[in-house]
């Protein structure tokens, strides 16, 4: 499963709900500005309930887009740093657009949003269509003799693609193929040769 990082900018967005983040593989970074001082008690409280999920980071100096540079800085040393990883920007500031768009060209999982609620919403859509997706391979799989399996992970992950009828390189091909991985469905010898244990 992908790592997530949600990066809030607080001086445009303050109306952010945490509660469905928690135990999911999310990290936020809440930016606030050098003069924001008042943050919500209950903010506050449920934050402290995602423990090392969350940071907060307040802002050196003040001006224009003074915290945006501080939000970009902090983008870039987590793409760096976790390339394969999902990026989101929440804010309705515009301008963030251009540096996500280039990303996007690069290949990296970036967006921003304007509502924390819309992440919200897709984790739970999102981990529905992964089960119900994990579930339709399983059964495909146990309907085919053991020794007729897949025997790569390059052999496995078209299976799967073809089987949901998948574009190449869709996150849920490596989503469920990792979830056969920890649910010790199957594993991998060291020849690479794939082992099933149904």
């Amino acid at each position: 499963m992908r790592t997530n990082y949600i990066l809030i900018d607080y001086e445009n967005v303050q109306n952010i709900n945490l509660s469905a983040l928690k135990g999911k593989s999310f990290f936020i970074k809440i930016f606030i500005g050098n003069l924001q001082t008042k943050v919500p008690i209950d903010l506050v409280l449920k934050s402290q309930e995602l423990h090392t999920q969350i940071e907060w980071i307040q802002i050196n100096g003040t001006g224009k887009n003074a915290l945006d540079f501080h939000l970009t800085f902090m983008l870039g040393r987590l793409v760096e740093k976790d390339p394969n990883a999902c990026f989101h920007v929440i804010s309705k500031d515009t301008g963030y657009d251009h540096l996500i768009n280039h990303l996007k060209f690069k290949n990296i999982l970036c967006s921003r949003k304007e509502d924390i609620a819309k992440i919200t919403t897709l984790i739970q859509e999102g981990n529905k269509s992964l089960e119900d997706s994990y579930e339709a391979v399983m059964k495909k799989l146990e309907a085919v003799d053991k020794k007729n399996r897949p025997k790569s992970e390059a052999t496995l992950k078209n299976h799967i693609r073809a089987h949901l009828k998948l574009q190449d390189g869709d996150i849920v091909i490596n989503d469920i193929f990792q979830k056969l991985l920890s649910s010790k469905k199957i594993s991998i010898d060291q020849a690479k040769v794939i082992d099933y244990s149904f």
